[in-house]
């Protein structure tokens, strides 16, 4: 975002506070210099030269947790996150703390935990590609789509962690790089939200590229299931979802449709976790106080299983509900499962899919089931 783009939304700004209301950080310290509102009278404070930046505006800047919320529900359309990435200045120490090398170091930990598993092997001959984040691809998750046959796109970081952090230098390469390689898929498939959610918003040179992108989710639209076993289960909403353009509301009427399945929407379906990327490492405090809210909400709701479609969420779900349970001294807690491998593992077609690709009214936003099932 350009100076001038930097400067027109905050003129946008009607100072509602309605940003405030959905802030969960905010919700959290109360403090108004961590709402969107209180950030970009800062920032317009610092451009003015009626601030001067210290310590305390880069803390304030800094409570942050990318969900977006303020966002999506700003009714004058400001671009807050947007706004905030570009005035993320970085120093000398700053850029190398935020270098790829840096990053690839952090990821590479995962490794430990999946050091004795196999690296997942995908069809190679496909048009179907499979955009495997990074979490997903340190942990050698793989991912399982019935009827589906995916081809690793072998994509590089979804580069969001990068432009959060200020690097929009990074940002723009790894962009050109992953659409250079979505220009010659016929389609995209994400399981993650937060990937699915930045790849969605890359400045492409093709926007035809962008309706490549699907979500997988979308295969599942109409594609009847059974559960292998009865179970009662809920959904997290991570916060990226929304930022995607997904609506709870389309992965309910999934839950609904699977045979020997009881849906229970959470109170607060769509309440963030708390962990945003490695909010929860700078923050954490913060973060497990939202996590912890999130646990005492599925624990109330009581399904034998929540479900979810981001690593990072998950990851906060089931250290949560860990904890939770040890502070509670509770006998048993819900389990947190990936929505993608729950449908996988736990769930099987029930009908023909020959009836599936000949069904007219069997489509969604994106994509066919005539598309795409090739049994």
């Amino acid at each position: 975002m350009r100076d001038d783009e930097v400067k027109k939304n905050i003129y946008k700004c009607s100072r509602c506070a309605l940003c405030q209301g959905v802030c969960p950080v905010y919700d959290e310290v109360k403090n108004e210099n961590s709402t969107a509102r209180g950030k970009l009278m800062q920032i317009w404070g610092l451009k003015k030269g009626e601030l001067k930046l210290n310590r305390k505006i880069l803390q304030s800047l800094d409570l942050c947790l990318n969900c977006e919320k303020c966002r999506l529900n700003c009714p004058s359309g400001v671009d807050t996150t947007g706004v905030f990435n570009a005035e993320k200045k970085l120093s000398f120490t700053g850029k190398i703390l935020t270098s790829d090398f840096v990053f690839n170091l952090k990821m590479s930990a995962l490794r430990l935990f999946s050091f004795f598993k196999k690296t997942p092997v995908y069809n190679k001959s496909s048009d179907i590609l499979y955009f495997e984040g990074c979490i997903s691809k340190e942990l050698k998750n793989k991912l399982v789509i019935h009827g589906v046959k995916l081809k690793n796109g072998n994509f590089k970081c979804c580069a969001l962690p990068y432009l959060t952090k200020g690097r929009v230098d990074i940002y723009n390469e790894i962009a050109a790089f992953n659409e250079s390689i979505i220009e010659n898929a016929r389609l995209v498939v994400f399981d993650c939200a937060t990937c699915f959610s930045a790849v969605r918003n890359y400045p492409f040179k093709n926007p035809k590229n962008r309706s490549k992108l699907i979500f997988y989710t979308d295969i599942y639209k109409n594609f009847p299931l059974e559960a292998k076993k009865p179970a009662v289960v809920s959904y997290h909403m991570p916060c990226h979802m929304n930022s995607a353009g997904k609506k709870l509301t389309e992965v309910e009427e999934i839950l609904k449709e699977i045979k020997n399945i009881k849906y229970k929407r959470l109170e607060n379906p769509e309440y963030c976790c708390g962990f945003g990327g490695d909010f929860f490492i700078r923050h954490p405090k913060i973060a497990l106080s939202l996590s912890f809210k999130k646990a005492r909400d599925i624990i109330e709701t009581n399904p034998d299983i929540v479900l979810t479609s981001c690593p990072t969420c998950l990851w906060s779900l089931r250290f949560s509900l860990f904890v939770y349970k040890i502070m509670h001294g509770l006998a048993k807690t819900p389990a947190a499962m990936d929505m993608a491998e729950f449908l996988n593992k736990h769930c099987m077609p029930y009908k023909s899919t020959d009836n599936l690709k000949n069904d007219p009214q069997n489509n969604c936003k994106d994509c066919t089931q005539k598309e795409l099932v090739k049994m």
